[in-house]
């Protein structure tokens, strides 16, 4: 087979969908060495995020960048600028970021939504991305051959807003990088409470800052706790500044924790693992999630975790969690209360947490993806899930 995919987001965006998509197709050109691979982005790789390299395996650069291939391909449609134009003869499109191009009429497609927060919750979404979103997502629903998502939830979503046939449907889930793992060396982790200046017990999140995350209920709730003398000793959050971010620092200030509260800015990967191996609790009452990486990587490093009870995050951390309402600052603070106080039920939910991640490797989804590809391939039709009820 000849398969084309759009690397783009691997190449412009350091986490979220860039991520998914580095790693998922990182694993599935270390699986198939049988059929031949474009990876297509608009612009040139960087040094830091280059094509993946190999004899099946070619990268294609457009030179056009996003904007204008934005208003080609997704504001005007044009038919005569085909994606297939760059890649050449091609069998598989994938569009793993929401879109589909253009594409000669003889290649079957297939299209990744991630989520649908845009439509669910406008309010937690970037007005311009969302506008943007709802033009797109409809489109590369109704034209695709199969539509993988990262979870059952985001599946349902489709059905209920665009009456994506079951049968087209088929989840995709993210992994979990084989890296993160415990780390107990204590002058490693020395270091890293040094360098942020952290101190135990030690709660902590991971996320962009952006309203979506809610960082603003979760320091409402440290903030309650620190009132009645049971918070722990700090709260460190690590992410980028986000859509709104001034808001959720504007909160810290107005409540005078600048002495609690640590802004990390973006981390590595290795002082991420660092900063899950040693929070006393790890807690992501996102409002919504296609999917949620984070609560699988700090199970992986041995962090109890506080979750959501909305979205997919309850599909997504199983048994291994506990759930709060994201809406209810006390709910999280009690979550917070009752972890910090009760080891027997923090080392139960490590317990838990390490076998459950087991199920979330990028091997385990590259095998999906491949059997999905191949079976398109042969002309089956139907790619609904066995273990997905509508």
């Amino acid at each position: 087979m000849r398969i084309a995919i759009d690397y783009t987001a691997a190449i412009r965006q350091g986490a979220g969908i860039g991520a998914y998509v580095r790693s998922l197709v990182s694993a599935l050109l270390h699986q198939d060495q049988n059929n031949q691979y474009t990876l297509l982005t608009s612009g040139r790789p960087t040094a830091q995020r280059p094509f993946p390299q190999g004899e099946h395996v070619r990268g294609k650069a457009t030179l056009i960048p996003d904007r204008y291939l934005n208003i080609l391909w997704y504001r005007w449609r044009i038919p005569l600028l085909p994606a297939t134009l760059f890649t050449g003869p091609t069998d598989i499109y994938h569009g793993p970021d929401f879109a589909l191009p253009p594409l000669s009429r003889r290649t079957r497609t297939v299209v990744t939504i991630h989520d649908l927060a845009f439509l669910e919750h406008p309010e937690y979404a970037v007005p311009s991305l969302a506008a943007y979103l709802q033009k797109v997502v409809a489109d590369s629903v109704q034209r695709a051959d199969v539509i993988t998502t990262v979870s059952h939830e985001v599946s349902r979503t489709l059905i209920k807003h665009f009456q994506a046939p079951a049968e087209k449907l088929a989840t995709i889930p993210a992994g979990v990088a084989p890296y993160f793992r415990r780390e107990t060396n204590p002058m490693l982790l020395a270091a890293t409470r040094h360098k942020f200046s952290l101190k135990h017990p030690l709660l902590l999140a991971v996320g962009t800052l952006e309203p979506r995350k809610n960082h603003l209920g979760l320091i409402k709730a440290y903030h309650h706790l620190l009132q009645q003398k049971k918070a722990p000793a700090m709260l460190a959050i690590a992410g980028g500044k986000g859509w709104l971010y001034e808001e959720t620092q504007k909160l810290v200030s107005e409540l005078k924790l600048e002495k609690h509260v640590r802004f990390l800015g973006r981390v590595s990967d290795l002082e991420l693992i660092h900063l899950y191996s040693m929070a006393d609790i790890f807690a992501f009452p996102s409002y919504f999630e296609g999917f949620g990486i984070p609560p699988l990587e700090a199970m992986a490093c041995g962090a109890p975790v506080i979750t959501s009870n909305t979205s997919s995050l309850p599909e997504v951390v199983g048994d291994a969690a506990l759930l709060v309402d994201p809406h209810s600052v006390e709910e999280i603070a009690h979550a917070i209360d009752r972890l910090l106080q009760d080891e027997q039920l923090r080392q139960e939910l490590r317990t838990k947490g390490y076998q459950h991640v087991k199920h979330y490797t990028w091997e385990h989804s590259a095998r999906k993806l491949l059997s999905l590809y191949e079976r398109l391939a042969q002309g089956e039709t139907n790619f609904a899930d066995k273990d997905f009820g509508i």
